[in-house]
């Protein structure tokens, strides 16, 4: 009923107030603006290098030689979609779950959308409502799940006077209340702000493709302008020839079928994962949780799906059975509460009355308080049901309380009572009295014991099989929760966490304990009880402190600060609009046992791409080494752009991209550009040797002489990738197959393209003799690595 001393704003009070800047804007998106996302695939320094490459042969009509920049424009078109992609899904999910309010204008309720708010507006709450602003009541009471913010899923009684915090519901009761904050101003837009600032990912991919185009970087410039320097100044080269050459050289540093292998590798596993409801906002983080050997998961609505189940119920003698259901039915009918316990009790008791019979009307409601710990429900008529239906069968009143045991029941609990408490189920009691009862204070002396409910959380079908499997991948699992230690414990206890029974009330721990403290208690516990959103931050620091890579899951607003600083963040769609907008990949079945399924397409990316990188990584060592002794010896760089495009496209793309859709799992193992080099080492060493070698010795006339060069840098890389594609499969021989056929037929067909000569026996026989040459000191190579890295085993581990 509405109070008539309340009317809430006038239309030129709102207006007014508009003008003021005091209408609600809402937090800013977390999510990239459009421009943000294309600035940020566009202008790198990777592309920057390349585009100015391309620029400077189309400036001298070099335009075969430009074909290596499709490859660019290719690896930044894929980046744009699929991050645009992301945005769309995320934004669309904002869209559905927005809000709207209620409020009181010109003495009328009206509903609103949320954003159409200003200050001082009096908006309605009841049952169901999520709490849109900070607010302050004005009349009447609620009861609060404050737990996406503060984690603690017990509720919260508000009164007149009380604060309201945006981002918490409402679960039972009416009131009027005074809206005190808009837009950025709000409890919950505060700490959306606090993470908005962009965060560095963090992606071993991704940071080794920068460190080697930073290395790069500082040689290209100065390179290519030494280069073009000496071939016209003191070679009085041609301005074309001496642009292509330099070109060439340069192009060689940059791996640029490589950036393109992880993006395509990347998105490829991003689509596999939004077919199975898993949206990757960043595709770098699909590489990022599979290196993860830490995870931190939220307790309700991960480890559980944030609803609860009738466990066990103990009939407490007094009624019969049958009228105890009627009764409980009744009050469930009647009731207007939603929380968790009250819609697991109406599941329960769907089938309590019987089909087609009519229900009661309630004649008072006393609404549930967890101050009080109670509520109750008077009927003035009796249950239907006939003779023997129990209290109010005459068709006397008849009143139902529902509250916690120690209150319906006083001292007298059940024998069972106590051990499931200890296993950490929720106890329910219900009673009766005959007559009607209105008095909210206390409980009426004649209260009969009736029927006590036991009420478990109810955990995610596959949890137990998922924790299972982190813990057979090594990767430590820990709960972080704000939620009561004892209710902690029995959760992670039926979920089958390993060391549940580790657990720690944080708050004995000041929020501004120094990170000693942190780090100790990071270290030595597992399950973390009543922590605050701050708490969560370090706790996630500590771990990163120790040097982990720490992936954290989240649903809430009390969940942004640790998602912010985590190495992986996860949301779950079904939680806080904020929190989906940050995180690096969205549940969206809001189901976390869906986890294992990310890490092993994260492990298929790095796997393959690992396996294949070397052969990459060739170019990039020969080419600087090259260019290094083209320069002292004032002599062109051997090949030219296109001969160059060749390669990439044939025998480092074609069999990379055609492998990426092997079902390589297995663990992670050595870090990918120290692997990666170490592999392509060799080969890049025989190819400068040879590249060396005949430059020196100039067997042939240069036309020839480049041929013969050109055909041993193609066999040596065709080497490597065979090398990388055992043990073979059938997809492994069919590239290598096709590779060795596709790329002699591209110089057979289009010779003058490519710039090679036809090639005579002389020029057969040195290849031919090169060639076992090159091999063999890739081997000795190969030898000498695995020598010295059983070597490497050997030592004694520093403890």
């Amino acid at each position: 009923m509405q109070d008539e001393h309340i009317i809430g704003l006038t239309g030129a009070e709102v207006a007014e107030r508009r003008a003021r800047g005091e209408g609600e804007t809402g937090a800013r998106s977390v999510t990239k603006s459009v421009g943000a996302i294309l600035r940020e695939n566009i202008c790198t320094l990777f592309n920057a290098l390349n585009f100015a490459i391309a620029i400077i042969l189309f400036m001298v009509g070099a335009y075969t030689n430009m074909l290596f920049i499709a490859i660019i424009i290719l690896n930044i078109v894929i980046g744009i979609a699929q991050e645009l992609k992301a945005k769309k899904l995320v934004d669309e999910l904002t869209i559905l779950n927005q809000p709207r309010a209620v409020v009181l204008r010109d003495g009328a309720e009206t509903e609103i959308e949320a954003s159409g708010i200003v200050k001082d507006d009096i908006i309605v709450l009841d049952a169901g409502r999520q709490i849109c602003n900070d607010a302050v009541v004005v009349s009447g009471a609620l009861e609060v799940n404050e737990s996406l913010l503060t984690g603690e899923s017990d509720s919260v009684d508000k009164t007149a006077g009380a604060q309201l915090f945006s981002g918490s519901s409402v679960i039972s009761g009416r009131c009027y209340a005074r809206v005190t904050h808009v837009g950025d101003a709000n409890y919950a837009n505060s700490l959306i702000n606090e993470v908005r600032k962009e965060k560095r990912v963090h992606s071993e991919l991704l940071d080794s493709m920068r460190k080697v185009t930073k290395f790069t970087s500082f040689l290209i410039i100065p390179l290519g302008i030494a280069l073009f320097t000496e071939a016209t100044l003191l070679r009085h080269a041609a301005m074309y020839d001496s642009v292509v050459a330099s070109a060439a050289a340069l192009l060689g540093m940059l791996p640029k079928g490589l950036v393109l292998l992880i993006s395509v590798s990347l998105a490829t596993g991003v689509i596999r994962l939004a077919k199975r409801r898993i949206l990757v906002q960043n595709i770098y983080a699909l590489e990022t949780l599979a290196h993860v050997d830490t995870l931190c998961l939220d307790k309700t609505g991960t480890l559980t799906d944030g609803n609860m189940a009738v466990e066990q119920v103990v009939p407490l003698g007094g009624i019969a059975d049958a009228d105890a259901r009627r009764l409980i039915g009744a009050y469930l009918n009647a009731s207007e509460d939603n929380n968790a316990t009250i819609t697991a009790l109406r599941e329960y008791c769907a089938a309590a009355s019987p089909a087609g019979a009519p229900t009661p009307a309630a004649a008072n409601v006393i609404p549930f308080s967890s101050k009080r710990k109670w509520g109750a429900i008077s009927f003035a008529a009796g249950l239907p049901g006939g003779e023997g239906a129990g209290p109010g069968a005459a068709g006397g009143a008849v009143t139902v309380f529902l509250g916690a045991p120690e209150r319906i029941l006083g001292a007298d609990l059940p024998d069972q009572a106590a051990d499931m408490m200890n296993r950490g189920l929720r106890l329910i009691a219900l009673g009766y009295l005959p007559g009607d009862w209105r008095d909210e204070e206390r409980l009426p002396e004649a209260l009969r014991p009736m029927t006590l409910i036991a009420l478990k959380d109810t955990i995610r079908p596959r949890a137990k099989e998922t924790l299972r499997y982190f813990r057979d991948q090594g990767v430590e699992v820990k709960v972080i929760s704000g939620d009561h230690p004892r209710t902690v414990a029995a959760v992670t206890m039926q979920a089958g966490l390993e060391h549940w029974n580790n657990v720690i009330d944080m708050t004995a721990i000041p929020a501004d304990a120094p990170d000693d403290v942190f780090d100790d208690v990071a270290a030595r516990f597992t399950v973390f009880s009543r922590v605050t959103p701050k708490q969560k931050r370090q706790l996630v620091q500590a771990m990163q402190r120790a040097g982990h890579q720490v992936a954290m899951t989240g649903d809430g607003v009390n969940d942004l600060l640790a998602l912010r600083e985590a190495d992986c963040s996860i949301a779950i769609a079904s939680g806080s609009d904020a929190a989906r907008q940050i995180a690096q990949i969205v549940l969206l079945e809001s189901d976390f046992t869906h986890l294992p399924q990310v890490v092993l397409e994260g492990r298929k990316v790095v796997n393959n791409v690992t396996r294949t990188a070397a052969v990459f990584f060739i170019k990039t060592i020969y080419s600087v080494l090259v260019s290094f002794f083209c320069l002292a010896l004032n002599i062109p760089f051997p090949f030219i752009p296109i001969q160059i495009t060749l390669v990439d496209a044939c025998i480092e793309a074609w069999p990379s991209f055609l492998t990426i859709f092997e079902s390589d799992t297995a663990r992670i193992r050595g870090r990918f550009l120290p692997t990666a080099l170490g592999k392509a080492a060799p080969f890049a060493l025989a190819v400068t040797g040879m590249i060396v070698a005949f430059s020196l010795i100039a067997p042939f006339p240069e036309a020839q002489n480049r041929t013969v060069m050109y055909a041993l840098l193609i066999a040596m890389s065709m080497i490597a990738v065979v090398r990388s594609c055992v043990p073979f499969t059938r997809i492994r021989a069919f590239v290598c197959a096709t590779m060795a056929l596709g790329t002699p037929l591209a110089l057979l067909i289009l010779p003058h393209l490519f710039e090679v000569t036809a090639v005579s026996a002389p020029m057969w026989g040195w290849f031919a003799v090169s060639l076992a040459i090159m091999a063999a000191a890739a081997a000795a190579i190969i030898g000498v690595q695995r020598a010295l890295a059983a070597r490497g085993g050997q030592r004694p581990r520093r403890h």
